[in-house]
């Protein structure tokens, strides 16, 4: 009796999730909140590109003053900075790219199934 009412319930929360996949609103959403999900994870990355091939001197200023080792010139900070901003936005605009996809996929009829060869 119990299995047959949870069944019911699960089958009764399951139905509205298919209509609404169907929906195209429904569709775009969620390719948007992946392409947010996407865009703060790639920031994250780029963020940490920078930690993986510094020394420790270069990691910790105080290690640097330390060392009595000069800083960066302001043109290996530019280029530094440049490098940053364009990896940056080829991961973002991966995320952009696959948010196309999606929504593309969201707008394009579905597709009937091929019959079987040989038959």
């Amino acid at each position: 009796m119990i299995r047959t009412v949870c069944l019911a319930a699960l089958l009764a929360a399951a139905i509205p999730s298919v209509w609404a996949a169907d929906d195209a609103g429904f569709c775009k959403s969620m390719c948007g909140s992946e392409r947010q999900e996407c865009k703060a994870t790639a920031r994250k990355a780029t963020s940490n590109d920078d930690l993986i091939g510094e020394s420790v001197s270069q990691k910790n200023p105080f290690a640097n003053t330390a060392s009595h080792s000069q800083g960066q010139s302001v043109q290996e900070q530019a280029a530094g900075s440049d490098s940053f901003h364009r990896r940056q936005s080829e991961r973002i605009g991966a995320c952009d790219d696959k948010y196309l996809r999606c929504t593309r996929a969201c707008s394009a009829p579905p597709k009937a199934a091929k019959p079987a060869r040989g038959s």
